[in-house]
């Protein structure tokens, strides 16, 4: 889930020398409300946002000359995905500009390329079945919980912890190779977990799921 592996360069930058006329006409023409501006040696400047464009007097004017518009967002090549989703979240961007450590444009991410992140990274196209817990937050221990699964024989796909907001608690999704879950639910019964339910995949669902993300994807990129 490291950055570098998810980076874009399907976005030609602005270059500082560029006016804002430019920037306002590639993010019309990409749909974007930010766009990425570079100077010599491919160095990064910073973010044009569509809001500061209604500051300008003149969209003729220089970047150069108004480089204090510009936004200072950017996640390092060698961050996570989760970092930069972070980033995204709370500045509300739709792309965001890669860096390495010399301060040197990559590429940027965008949301489309979030969502393909997470999208391997949760094992969606996977077939399997997906059980549910809801316990404390100190309560959570992997290794027991991987060893109850793989005593009942079980296999596990992908783990995912989700907190329970405004309260101690989180749940646990796993998703398991397809099998039956009845021994597994009451293994877990046995050691005291609370499992709230169980949803056994068909191959019908995960053609659903599946079309349903290529439908998602597709309306991403019109």
């Amino acid at each position: 889930m490291i950055v570098e592996n998810y980076v874009s360069n399907n976005i030609i930058p602005l270059k500082i020398e560029d006016d804002f006329e430019l920037s306002a006409q590639l993010m019309d023409d990409g749909k974007l409300s930010y766009f990425p501006v570079i100077k010599e040696n491919n160095l990064y400047v910073g973010l044009v946002s569509d809001k500061v464009l209604y500051e300008l007097n003149s969209f003729g004017e220089k970047i150069l000359n108004r480089k204090d518009l510009l936004k200072d967002y950017f996640v390092y090549n060698n961050q996570t995905i989760f970092d930069a989703t972070a980033i995204i979240l709370e500045h509300n961007l739709d792309i965001l500009p890669v860096i390495d450590c010399k301060h040197k444009y990559l590429g940027v991410l965008t949301i489309r390329d979030i969502l393909e992140a997470y999208t391997s990274y949760a094992a969606v196209n996977a077939q399997g079945d997906i059980l549910q817990l809801t316990l404390n937050c100190n309560d959570l221990c992997v290794s027991e919980i991987s060893r109850i699964i793989e005593n009942e024989n079980g296999h596990i796909i992908n783990l995912f912890v989700m907190p329970i907001k405004e309260t101690t608690k989180i749940k646990v999704f796993i998703k398991l190779a397809r099998m039956e879950l009845c021994r597994v639910m009451k293994a877990f019964e046995r050691y005291n977990y609370d499992v709230e339910y169980f949803v056994q995949s068909t191959e019908s669902d995960d053609e659903e799921l599946i079309k349903n993300y290529d439908l998602l994807m597709k309306y991403l990129s019109i």
